[in-house]
């Protein structure tokens, strides 16, 4: 599935017009219907409806929505917030037909909102500036009725691009959107705004569909890359020897995490670094071979991929670790505390991931948390000029992306991952995957994938609020079989 930037969509809806013969007055006529007969569907016993529309072709496909409402007799409430003498031929000719057949508009004034179901065609893709108070306060009225939600293409204050509300948005409950998905669908705050998202090409060509490049590819299991089978003849040093570096005092746990993870997801051999006085913190995993910082130059030798980071901290032993896996050819996943501007300038490898929370992103690009999220895509874009690796910009909606290449991003996972250890956890996967011969771009895409549908499988018997690390790692081998078949 390809997400587009709000431009994309518009050149495709020109292709479709210019290149397909689909006339604009159909194309509405299409949108229009397909967002009444979801209405329909999903709420089949409606008496009554509100249908708000804009001066855009948003509103054009609302008056769609509103002709077909009273022809099926139910009592609707037409209420439109613009100039309506600035609107295209098209959404002229669907609001003249409105009040030829008898129905009455309302400009807004700040009147309630009472029915069955509201449907918001105010504003579309286009939206790029903070609204004003008055389309706050519409906004606000909308979203404080009990009334199920339905967005034409995008909630209203939703911005597109970014996923973010400005400075609010129409808390839909589903969104039936055209053309091409958008990028702010998925992004930040975009699903929560959305609800259930329901797409319609209109029926343009796969020529038009194809005309422009995707802003982003949604990550599938059928485009996933995974390890291969193993054959039965086979031994642990066909698997990779995963190195995890971190476990400072009062955060073994992370590097442990870390560890596990590595070896449910497929690695041969798996050793754990940590501080020297964490070291038998970790008895309790067998499976680890855990040491010291103080071997690191000797089990460098031996690894075919480091992790460095979770539970690392950030004192002169770490910082002397850094120093020394800087100079190798490994490939590297960082993470955590090792997330630094020296350090990732200082790397050796050719093969590296890195795998920043909005936080770290931030202090990377030398801005707030608050600009990173305000424009997700544009921050990993903007760390992948900076650091020529491939970047795992954790959060909802995480985004992969490696210079040259187009961005992935995850729409799987849910918010019970917002916890402790899931990054560390992370980390240890794509480490397994990389040790498993898979590219960093492929290694991360997977890793990204298998981690957050672990998390899904979590939720289909418990509460998200109980997710902790370790339901992911232990889920991982259910989860790979699942993928594979």
């Amino acid at each position: 599935m390809n997400l587009y930037h709000p431009e994309s969509v518009y050149l495709m809806d020109r292709a479709a017009v210019e290149n397909d013969g689909l006339p604009e007055i159909e194309l509405m006529q299409r949108a229009g219907t397909r967002v009444w007969r979801e209405i329909n569907q999903r709420w089949p016993g409606l008496s009554s409806i509100t249908v708000l529309a804009g001066a855009g072709n948003n509103g054009g496909d609302a008056f769609v929505v509103a002709i077909l409402a009273r022809q099926q007799c139910l009592d609707v409430q037409l209420i439109v917030k613009g100039e309506l003498t600035r609107q295209s031929k098209t959404s002229t000719h669907y609001r003249e037909l409105w009040q030829q057949g008898g129905g009455d508009i309302e400009d807004w004034q700040q009147q309630s909102i009472k029915s069955d179901l509201i449907v918001d065609g105010l504003l579309g893709i286009g939206l790029k500036r903070d609204l004003d108070e008055d389309w706050q306060l519409l906004i606000n009225e909308i979203n404080q009725s009990t009334a199920p939600k339905v967005a034409i293409d995008i909630p209203s204050g939703l911005n597109a691009q970014t996923g973010v509300p400005q400075p609010v948005a129409v808390e839909a409950e589903m969104t039936v959107t055209f053309i091409g998905r958008k990028v702010g669908h998925v992004l930040a705050d975009g699903p929560d705004f959305c609800g259930e998202l329901i797409f319609d090409d209109l029926g343009i060509s796969s020529k038009t569909a194809n005309c422009q490049i995707p802003a982003l590819k949604v990550i599938s299991k059928t485009s996933l890359i995974l390890p291969e089978k193993r054959k039965r003849n086979s031994h642990k040093n066909s698997y990779g020897h995963v190195l995890i570096i971190g476990g400072d005092r009062g955060m073994s746990g992370a590097a442990s995490l870390a560890g596990q993870a590595a070896l449910r997801s497929g690695a041969g051999m798996v050793s754990v670094l940590v501080h020297p006085e964490c070291v038998n913190n970790l008895s309790t995993s067998p499976e680890l071979m855990v040491q010291s910082w103080t071997e690191l130059e000797d089990k460098l030798a031996q690894a075919s991929v480091v992790v460095i980071g979770p539970g690392l901290g950030q004192g002169d032993a770490a910082k002397a670790c850094l120093i020394k896996v800087s100079k190798t050819r490994l490939p590297l996943i960082v993470d955590a505390s090792a997330l630094t501007s020296d350090f990732l300038t200082s790397i050796t490898s050719q093969q590296v991931v890195i795998t920043p929370h909005p936080g770290e992103a931030a202090k990377l690009l030398s801005v707030t948390t608050k600009h990173v999220q305000t424009d997700r895509l544009a921050a990993s874009q903007q760390l992948c000029e900076l650091y020529p690796f491939v970047c795992v910009l954790k959060g909802s909606g995480t985004i992969i992306q490696q210079k040259g290449q187009p961005a992935a991003i995850n729409t799987c996972g849910n918010s019970g991952m917002a916890s402790a250890g899931m990054g560390d956890v992370l980390a240890g996967i794509i480490g397994a995957y990389m040790g498993q011969h898979l590219s960093a771009f492929d290694a991360a895409r997977t890793g990204v994938y298998i981690h957050a549908r672990c998390a899904d499988r979590f939720t289909e018997q418990n509460d998200e609020t109980g997710l902790i690390a370790s339901d992911i790692m232990h889920s991982i081998p259910e989860v790979v079989k699942q993928v594979r078949g």
